[in-house]
Parts: C-alpha cells; sequence; structure tokens
C-alpha cells in the first residue's frame, strides 16, 4: 500500500522519490508513504484559494453524508474497510477491536451527523456559513473566517482526533492536513472518502511527512492547529495563530464519601479504556483520606488484563511501535521514582514484555506521598497512573489544576462546581460519566469554531436588513 500527498488539486497526487517505509509493531512492512517536501507545501499555500470554499453549507454536508457511506463500506482508499483497520493497527500499535470501533464505528455517523455539530457551535445557525451574517434582536454581527486557509499537525496516538479538521472543513475552511506516520491510513482514507463524494477542488490538501513539515505549515497557513507534547505546548505558547493540544493530564477524583468499589471500577476503566492513549484517559488519581487501598485494588485488576497480540479481538493493551520508545519510558519512570514512591503493578521482568517480535508497556500503577511528586501528572501513551493521598477539599484542588479532564468520583456539588469554575480544568465529569466516552458534540479545550472563525460589527442599509433577517 502507498500513501501520496494529495496536492488539493481533486484527486491529483504527488509521490515523492524518498519515502516512508511503514512499519508494522510486529516487524512488518504495512506500506509506504509520501515525505512531503517543503516547498510543496509552500507552493500550494500560494495558490491557495480564498477562504472560504464556494459550495453552499448544505452541499458540503451533502458531500460529508456520502463520504460516511463511503468510509464505512467502499474502498477510496484502495482498501476494504477491515484491510483498512488492520492496516491502522499495525502502524499505531492500537488494538484492532478499538481501532475499529473508534473509526468504522466512529467517523461514519460523525460525518452524516455534522449538521448537528455545526448547530452545536454556530451563534447563527448553518446559514451563517453562506452569508457570514447572523441576527441578535437588532444587532448584526459578522462571523467570518480569521485567515483564508488552516493547517493541522495530526497526531497517531488516537484516531478519533481527526474528527476536529473534519469540523473545521465542514465550516468550509481550505485545509492542509500533516498526518502522522503511526497512523497515516486513517486520514488518507477519509480524504480519499470525501473526494470521491464531491469534495471540491482545492478544498483539502493531504501532505505526509517529517517533523520539519510542522514549522513549514505553521508558517504557510493562516491558523493551524497542532497536537504536540510539551515541547510543542511551549515553541508555541503566547502564538494566537496557533492552536495547541497538548498533554491532557486529565485526573479522577475520589471524594471521601465515594462507593469504593464503583471508585475501583471507575478508575480501572479512566486508566485502561482505548489502550489507555487518549489525552482524556486518567493519568493521575487523587484520593481524599488513604488512597493505599484503592491503588491495591485497581492495580490487582490492571494486572489481569491478558497481554496479547493487539490484532487478536480481546486485546487492550497496545503495542510500541518500536522498542527504542518502550524503553524510553521505562527510563523515564525509573529516573522519577524515589524512595518513598511505590509502584504497586511492578512483577517480575519489568514495565516491558515481549510476545515474539511485538513490544509492550504493562499497566503500571504507582503511589507517591504528594501531588508535588515529579511522577505526579506524566502523561504517557499507555495504562500509566499515579496515585495519591490529600488531607482537604482545597488540597484536592490544588492537584486537580492544569488537567484536560477531571473526573469525580463521590457527591459534592459544591466542590463539583469549584472544578467548574477553574479555569486551568476543561472538562468535569461528575455523577458516574466518564471522560473516555468521546462526545464529539462537546467543547474540546472549546468549540474549533471559536479559534477558526471572529466576531464583527456589521451595519447595512433597511433593504439588506431585510434581507439577511429573512
Amino acid at each position: 500500500m502507498f500513501i501520496p500527498a494529495i496536492t488539493g488539486k481533486g484527486h491529483h497526487s504527488y509521490s515523492s522519490i524518498e519515502q516512508q517505509t511503514l512499519v508494522g509493531f510486529d516487524g512488518s512492512v504495512v506500506g509506504a508513504a509520501t515525505i512531503t517536501p517543503p516547498m510543496l507545501v509552500n507552493m500550494r499555500a500560494s495558490k491557495n484559494a480564498s477562504a472560504p470554499l464556494s459550495c453552499s453549507i448544505h452541499s458540503l454536508l451533502n458531500i460529508f453524508h456520502q463520504a460516511g457511506k463511503l468510509f464505512w463500506e467502499g474502498k477510496a482508499d484502495g482498501l476494504e474497510p477491515e484491510e483498512y483497520v488492520r492496516c491502522a493497527s499495525l502502524t499505531s500499535g492500537m488494538p484492532i477491536s478499538i481501532v475499529r470501533r473508534l473509526t468504522l464505528g466512529f467517523f461514519p455517523q460523525l460525518l452524516s451527523a455534522m449538521e448537528q455539530f455545526l448547530l452545536l457551535q454556530s451563534p447563527g445557525g448553518l446559514a451563517v456559513f453562506d452569508n457570514y451574517i447572523y441576527q441578535v434582536g437588532e444587532i448584526f454581527v459578522g462571523l467570518v473566517p480569521r485567515g483564508r486557509n488552516a493547517g493541522f499537525i495530526m497526531p497517531g496516538n488516537h484516531p478519533s482526533t481527526h474528527y476536529m479538521w473534519l469540523c473545521a472543513l465542514a465550516m468550509k475552511i481550505p485545509l492542509m492536513v500533516r498526518p502522522s506516520y503511526r497512523d497515516v491510513f486513517t486520514p488518507y482514507r477519509l480524504v480519499m472518502s470525501l473526494l470521491e463524494a464531491g469534495l471540491p477542488e482545492d478544498a483539502l490538501a493531504f501532505f505526509p511527512g517529517k517533523h520539519e513539515l510542522v514549522d513549514t505549515i505553521t508558517q504557510a497557513t493562516a491558523l493551524t492547529v497542532v497536537f504536540g507534547g510539551q515541547e510543542i505546548a511551549d515553541r508555541y505558547a503566547g502564538n494566537n495563530h496557533v492552536k495547541v493540544y497538548g498533554p491532557g493530564r486529565s485526573k479522577a477524583v475520589i471524594l471521601a464519601n465515594a462507593d469504593f468499589q464503583e471508585a475501583v471500577d471507575t478508575v480501572y476503566h479512566l486508566i485502561v479504556d482505548n489502550g489507555g492513549r487518549g489525552c482524556i484517559n486518567c493519568s493521575a488519581v487523587i484520593v481524599e483520606g488513604n488512597a493505599q487501598e484503592l491503588t491495591d485494588a485497581v492495580s490487582a485488576l490492571l494486572k489481569q488484563i491478558p497481554v496479547i497480540s493487539p490484532l487478536e479481538e480481546s486485546a487492550q493493551l497496545g503495542a510500541m511501535t518500536n522498542t527504542t520508545d518502550a524503553e524510553s519510558y521505562n527510563s523515564l519512570i525509573d529516573s522519577h521514582l524515589s524512595p518513598d514512591a511505590k509502584e504497586w503493578s511492578a512483577i517480575p521482568g519489568g514495565r516491558i514484555a515481549k510476545i515474539g517480535d511485538v513490544t509492550l508497556m504493562l499497566p503500571t500503577v504507582i503511589e507517591v506521598p504528594s501531588f508535588a511528586h515529579p511522577l505526579f501528572g506524566i502523561e504517557l501513551p499507555f495504562p500509566f497512573a499515579v496515585f495519591t493521598s490529600v488531607n482537604s477539599r482545597q488540597e484536592m484542588l490544588v492537584a486537580a489544576q492544569n488537567s484536560l479532564a477531571v473526573v469525580v468520583i463521590g457527591e459534592d456539588e459544591d466542590f463539583s462546581q469549584e472544578l467548574l469554575l477553574e479555569p486551568s480544568i476543561d472538562k468535569v465529569f461528575v455523577s458516574g460519566a466518564l471522560s473516555t466516552e468521546l462526545d464529539p458534540r462537546e467543547p474540546h479545550e472549546g468549540f474549533i469554531l471559536d479559534f477558526l472563525f471572529q466576531k464583527k460589527a456589521f451595519q447595512a442599509g433597511k433593504m439588506l436588513e431585510q434581507a439577511y433577517s429573512q
């Protein structure tokens, strides 16, 4: 299987002389992909059509609806659906059943229901994406793109993240998408399904490439969305033309009145769901009182997860795409361990497991004496969580800060309200809600429309006002 760059001219593609071999977690060669040269990105940007796309919002949504069917049952990318799922599992390391659920079980519905997601974000209904004006009482407000195009630098840890650029495209913003080589198959299938469904020429460019392409795309596009680690977040801090989705550092807080078995079951799922790879997976657990009993019970459950190939349908653990990554994560944990930290998940042979040529990181649970410990807040792409105890709600609130998602187990409406009002926490889940059950209707560090569009004052003569108000 070879994956080219799509240059934004319908189905026209570009194949570089230098190519990236796509290797599965078992060492098999799955295919190859283009290494897009920065020059091609700059050429494409210089010829980019002015935003927004000229087609109507309703015709574009019809294209999305048709693309959903093609993604589900077609082979616009040259692959049968199950062939695609296997390729995506092999290169990403994600268990095959999870890949299937998060792609074939997710994107067709998302593409077919895109109207709902736009209406949730738009203050002026769907018509605003055609005329860029909406009315509030007697006042008219312009809602217009902040730039003529946008770039998306996508990760390879979780396929459902691609819903973000799909929403942006549905808002008629011309895009450049740079996928991760760890999952180039999912965005390529989405792109080819959209093109086969009739997506307008110049609407979308698809540029597989190495890390040097990140800066190229951020400089070539008016607005850029980047997924990455702390280094990326630091690099673009303060740049209002770049929106960074960095480490999630999501947490669970266990109140003293929580039901113990509910806490065990919930925390277990928060750690292990989707292979533990999402930014909304729990990487830290804050327990009011003593964390020891809960830590012991959760780690005992995690030890029971079978260590099998991610290609098996019952697999819950993902594979590392190379041994070097596993060794790096292992060394990172070791470097921060201290005598007062206890590793509950420790088993003979260590955290790295081998099944033939397949390398996996085993679930890892560590208890630390304080949320000030250097391990607390570290996020890793496998089931990994650090537990700690606190003695007061005020301590718990401080420990929960700087989180994408916080799940509250136990009942306290006042404390849940405090978490909701904490600016450094983006999502709060209470009363049994799980952060790992992704709902694309919800804001994720705000709605993407809030980054891509701006509001402007607009006044018009009476005749125009009557036309806009109809």
